[in-house]
């Protein structure tokens, strides 16, 4: 799997904030030092990896669309903002290394880990015992939380709102677990049920998140807060008091339809957004006018040809042979309301001319 650079500085970063570490032990696990997480970097890579696909799909047609220089997580070298995006980015981050290791750890990757089975035999609800065999989301937290929050070493205020949303971002993991039955009973009855837990699809964790982001909360705190013992305890208490399954931010968001080359942000224009189309959600179907109408900017219609595949054959033996399709799509951008009127003028008048020089 190809792996952005970003995810080699993450787990480069997460090893090397290791060293600091002595010795841990989780689920009879009795190996120290570095070399015991060197097991776990290639499942601590991926989960990052799939953090950012979910962060760039949730956020395709947003405003803000998860830009490549917001996937860095280290609290003081890269995401300066401690804005509500911040802490998308920590919990989804979070979140897919959690994901990814509890996956597996269930699929038998690591010999100190299994199913979790603390619980079976016990009465879980009326006419249901646990049983089976549920994902050891127990083991991917202790070590995701290992890794991940080894990033914040400071004490101030930003680093406890990345703390948090790290959590945040684990709570979302164990909060869509989904439970599953298997009925036992005489010719086919349900007499009884016999249920463990598994991790959904990654998508239903991004999409949690999603919603946690619309409602996350600010937490107002005097700015270099951290320097001293007792503004330490001022943000312990103030951090405390909010749940853990909420996400939190210190500061307002910019405005992302301009670009702002100071903060790395691009603007919308030139962006793409959706109009027309099948099994548009209505956020999708919205873009156009949040990315371009919202924004000051223009829609602009585009004719582009697609070419693909089409029409394949299977011939003995062995070949699948295909015919080269060419399709006429249409796609829409966001444009300067002048460069519009402008492209639209000029080719007015080309008609012009040209009807012109027909008449004589």
């Amino acid at each position: 799997m190809f792996l952005h650079w970003e995810v080699f500085y993450y787990v480069f970063i997460l090893l090397a904030h290791m060293r600091s570490y002595c010795c841990w032990s989780v689920n009879n696990f009795l190996m120290t030092g570095p070399k015991a997480y060197l097991i776990y970097s290639s499942s601590v890579a991926a989960g990052a990896q799939s953090g950012i696909e979910e962060c760039k799909y949730q956020f395709a047609w947003d405003r803000w669309n998860c830009p490549e220089r917001a996937l860095q997580l280290s609290t003081h070298s890269s995401l300066r903002s401690a804005n509500r995006e911040t802490a998308f980015v920590h919990a989804i981050s979070s979140a897919g290394v959690m994901y990814t290791l509890t996956r597996n750890c269930s699929l038998g990757d690591f010999d100190n880990c299994g199913c979790d089975d603390s619980r079976n035999g016990q009465r879980g609800g009326h006419g249901w015992l646990w049983g089976g065999c549920s994902d050891n989301v127990g083991f991917g937290e202790a070590i995701s939380k290992q890794f991940v929050d080894a990033l914040e070493t400071g004490q101030d205020a930003r680093a406890a709102m990345n703390l948090h949303n790290n959590e945040a971002g684990r709570k979302a993991v164990k909060g869509t677990m989904q439970r599953t039955c298997k009925c036992h009973g005489v010719s086919g009855s349900c007499t009884t049920q016999t249920c463990w837990l598994q991790l959904p699809e990654f998508r239903e964790v991004g999409n949690y998140l999603k919603e946690k982001y619309h409602r996350a909360l600010k937490v107002d705190l005097l700015r270099g807060a951290g320097n001293s013992a007792a503004s330490r305890g001022a943000i312990t208490e103030t951090f405390s008091s909010i749940s853990r399954k909420e996400l939190v931010h210190l500061e307002d968001s910019p405005d992302y339809c301009l670009e702002n080359r100071t903060l790395g942000l691009a603007g919308t224009e030139g962006r793409e957004c959706l109009k027309k189309g099948k099994n548009l959600s209505k956020w999708e179907k919205r873009s156009c006018k949040r990315l371009c109408g919202e924004c000051g900017l223009a829609v602009e219609e585009r004719k582009a040809e697609m070419v693909s595949s089409c029409n394949c054959k299977f011939h003995w033996c062995c070949a699948v042979k295909c015919e080269q399709c060419r399709k006429t799509v249409t796609k829409y951008f966001c444009v300067k309301r002048g460069g519009q009127r402008g492209r639209n003028e000029s080719a007015s008048n080309r008609r012009k001319n040209l009807r012109l020089r027909k008449k004589h």
